[in-house]
């Protein structure tokens, strides 16, 4: 029997503890607790609305900046190359005007002064873009400008550049081509 007054008094305390909820749900309907919640969840809703708007705007703007960040950059790159086109093609003309002239009567002095002009012009091209040569004879051997494409034993300092087979190039620090060089080794008793 205590088991089922303890089962009504539950029933009636939920009843009870179910109007003081109702009771308590009027009251805060009243001072319109609600009305100001559901007014608050639309503006962050919105504003939510809006931040998503812009987020997109943004993101579609950045990808836009990329996009013609590239387009200029490829726009550099060409101009670069056209200028360095249009010098070199300055020399194709002279070549061309040497050829045309050793079609005529041989003129070796002409001849060599043509070629002249063309490789001083050549340097001169070259020195406007910054680059110049290395030409390291006399030198140590150094592997991050130098390239061995022989060693040769003599009374030399070991490790000196003896010849250089072709000239490197750097643009300021950085390397464009590596000189190929001859270099020095100790003599042994069998080259004695």
């Amino acid at each position: 029997m205590t088991s089922k007054k303890h089962k009504k008094g539950s029933k009636t305390e939920e009843s009870c503890e179910a109007a003081e909820g109702v009771g308590a749900l009027e009251k805060i309907e009243e001072n319109g607790i609600v009305e100001r919640l559901q007014k608050e969840v639309e503006t962050l809703s919105e504003k939510n609305a809006e931040l998503e708007d812009r987020y997109l705007r943004i993101a579609a703007e950045f990808d836009n900046y990329k996009k013609r960040q590239k387009r200029i950059f490829g726009e550099m790159v060409d101009a670069a190359h056209d200028a360095l086109i249009l010098k070199i093609l300055d020399i194709l003309d002279n070549f061309e005007r040497a050829i045309e002239s050793s079609e005529k009567p041989l003129d070796p002095d002409g001849v060599i002064e043509g070629v002249e002009l063309i490789y001083s012009q050549m340097l001169d091209m070259l020195a406007s873009e910054n680059i110049e040569s290395i030409c390291p004879e006399g030198e140590c051997f150094d592997p991050n400008v130098h390239e061995a494409v022989s060693v040769v034993p003599c009374d030399k300092e070991e490790g000196r550049v003896l010849d250089v087979v072709r000239k490197g190039y750097r643009k300021g620090d950085r390397l464009i081509r590596p000189a190929r060089v001859v270099v020095s080794a100790p003599k042994s008793e069998e080259d004695e």
